[in-house]
């Protein structure tokens, strides 16, 4: 590296003859054929021909430098401009994150109503239970849009904003040499562009408009992740049972909750309490078998490392999709499916099914 840095003045120092053709000084101060192609150089999207014009201007000697800051200035109003106008979209590429972020935004409110709905007592009222159904189908609609916007390539649209970011923070720290109070002198090269963005009005909503995608693809990488654990179960996890929370997981996740995982325990547990009932002929959540009396005896006997947070049961159909939305019509059953935890356990035998949301140690 020690290496890399003469070698790069080297070469911006070949560049500085191709500026002008005629004296670089004219009676003391700069050409203005030079500070013409100068400021043309230093407003340029080529780094190389940014770092040649600053050399040229410095070695011009100490006469130049008031002409050398008032460029300086001049090419900080241009990369500020052209940030602006790269974020409003109105450069050569359109900007991929204020599209995502309309739609985001959208969606976020619509999360906010939404389960405002999902957790309310409707009473097990069909027309309510319906209308709740047509909600969710609109939330998924709009969810799958966010998602589409979410895939976009940014890459072309960071490089050209990079790009006049780059220019900008180079013009801040030549900049430097004509205050000693600059309030860049303190900033890190490393925290200087996100301050600069910060700075300007664009170039600060572009941050939140990149947050809200980061926050997105943090959110599919999630879902993504727990579906591929899930997928991956040994053969404990059934078909069904997997079918069942991969439903649960995608509704939960238009929702803007995060996903579970199944647990071996936890649904070991609930297979116990399923077969139980099956076996027994009883229907509850309390169950006769000594020690397995109440749903977090019956985690602790299978060996549940963590804590419960609710119990789900249903009989009649063998059906993943009728257990759901059975569930889903049920006040209470519905706010468990989208309650708390990073777990979920599904027990099935025969037409009997048990679930279990709770916070597992090690997930």
């Amino acid at each position: 590296m020690a290496r890399t840095i003469p070698t790069l003045i080297l070469f911006y120092a070949l560049m500085i003859p191709a500026f002008c053709q005629e004296p670089e000084v004219v009676g003391g101060a700069p050409s203005a054929d030079f500070v013409r192609r100068a400021n043309q150089w230093m407003m340029s999207t080529d780094v190389a021909k940014r770092k040649a014009a600053y050399l040229s201007w410095l070695q011009l000697g100490p006469e130049a430098l008031p002409a050398y800051q008032k460029a300086l200035e001049t090419a900080k109003k241009h990369h500020s401009k052209q940030i602006d106008e790269i974020a409003r979209g109105r450069s050569t590429i359109a900007n991929p994150y204020a599209a995502h972020h309309e739609v985001a935004r959208q969606l976020d409110d619509e999360r906010v109503r939404m389960m405002e709905l999902i957790k309310t007592d409707w009473k097990k009222d069909g027309d309510k239970i319906r209308m709740l159904r047509e909600e969710m189908e609109g939330l998924e609609k709009l969810w799958e849009k966010v998602n589409k916007l979410t895939a976009a390539d940014t890459s072309k649209f960071d490089a050209v904003m990079d790009g006049a970011v780059n220019g900008l923070a180079e013009v801040s720290r030549e900049l430097e040499r004509f205050d000693a109070e600059a309030e860049t002198l303190e900033i890190e090269d490393e925290d200087l562009r996100g301050f600069l963005l910060r700075q300007n009005i664009e170039g600060e909503y572009l941050l939140k408009q990149r947050e809200r995608m980061d926050l997105a693809r943090a959110e599919i990488e999630q879902h993504q992740t727990v579906e591929k654990h899930n997928a991956e179960l040994g053969r404990w996890a059934s078909a069904t049972m997997k079918d069942f929370v991969t439903l649960l997981n995608r509704e939960r996740v238009i929702s803007g909750l995060p996903a579970f995982k199944l647990e071996e325990k936890l649904s070991d547990a609930c297979l116990g309490h399923s077969n139980d009932m099956a076996r027994m002929g009883f229907f509850a959540h309390e169950s006769p078998v000594p020690g397995k009396k109440t749903p977090w005896d019956r985690a602790r006997l299978a060996g549940f490392d963590g804590s419960g947070a609710g119990e789900n049961i249903f009989m009649g159909s063998t059906s993943h999709s009728a257990a759901y939305h059975a569930w889903f019509g049920s006040d209470g059953h519905r706010f468990i499916m989208f309650g708390g935890g990073n777990t979920v356990g599904v027990g099935v035998a025969g037409s009997h099914w048990t679930m279990m949301t709770g916070n597992h140690r090690g997930s």
